[in-house]
């Protein structure tokens, strides 16, 4: 059976920056409590680790949960959050971070530009996703699209319009949104934002041959870019499993499969790809 891995693989430049900088944080502030704030990534076993080393997470109302709080160190996750919030926890005295990722910076900034601009903006994003609610709390002046059938229902009467996306989305999916905005606004100003890391992740995808028998996508189902990654492969007609780790592998699956490629999110470490590849390549070869 040949295994392949599909590189790059592992944790992406944004998250390895963020597991670096709370691990700082950790070993900076041992005498105080740290929150972060949501999933400061999309995998369940990064935060566990990080529970195991004293984080907690707080998952319910960001505003609520801020109030609550009386001191401590409060950290803002990778995908963007609301600036209201972050000058709440400052406001309050709390030891705060923001660990935005500088794609997820650039895309909000970009907006807030081109508001200022006069453009009335249209959003593409996945509704309730962190990155999403983040970049409508910008401005009442966002107008949010998830499906083709938003964009139907789209009525903007300004002759300055832009459209941008959120960061993880399948480029598949975000070009056929695109091109339905462009038929209705044809003079749309459109700035793909897909992140390298899932750009380059799906485009290896999409150029694999009718060789590959099987595709194995490894992440947490929390996670955007893996889902992505997934339906990219389903969409191309792979037959594909979707697992967070060697334990979710099904022999069943592997035991008629002669080429298989393996993928993984942005948000996967490395070890837990490097244990599938090893555990076929062991059984099967």
């Amino acid at each position: 059976m040949k295994v392949t891995i599909i590189k790059p693989y592992g944790f992406c430049l944004g998250v390895e920056n963020v597991i670096k900088q709370i691990n700082d944080i950790i070993n900076k502030h041992q005498n105080e409590k740290i929150y972060c704030l949501g999933q400061i990534v999309h995998n369940d076993k990064v935060i566990q680790n990080l529970i195991q080393k004293g984080v907690t997470f707080l998952y319910g109302d960001k505003k609520q949960e801020i109030l609550k709080l009386r001191s401590g160190v409060v950290v803002f996750s990778a995908h963007g959050s609301d600036e209201s919030l972050v000058n709440m926890a400052k406001e309050k005295g709390l030891i705060t971070y923001d660990f935005a990722c500088p794609f997820v910076k650039k895309e909000f900034q970009i907006i807030k530009d081109k508001i200022k601009e006069g453009y009335s903006v249209i959003y593409i994003g996945i509704k309730n996703h962190e990155e999403t609610i983040a970049a409508l709390s910008i401005s009442d002046k966002i107008t949010f699209v998830e499906t083709i059938d938003d964009v139907k229902k789209l009525n903007i009467v300004n002759d300055k319009i832009m459209v941008i996306n959120q960061t993880t989305l399948s480029i598949i999916k975000l070009q056929a949104i695109f091109d339905a905005i462009k038929e209705k606004y044809p003079n749309v100003l459109i700035i793909d934002e897909i992140c390298n890391s899932t750009r380059l992740r799906q485009s290896f995808l999409l150029d694999l041959d009718n060789s590959v028998d099987g595709v194995i996508v490894i992440g947490d189902k929390t996670s955007n870019n893996t889902k992505s990654l997934y339906l990219t492969a389903v969409n191309k007609g792979f037959d594909t499993i979707m697992i967070d780790d060697v334990k979710q592998l099904n022999d069943s699956w592997l035991k008629d499969k002669s080429n298989i490629n393996i993928l993984s999110g942005a948000s996967t470490p490395k070890e837990i790809v490097d244990d599938v590849y090893e555990y076929i390549n062991k059984k099967y070869n």
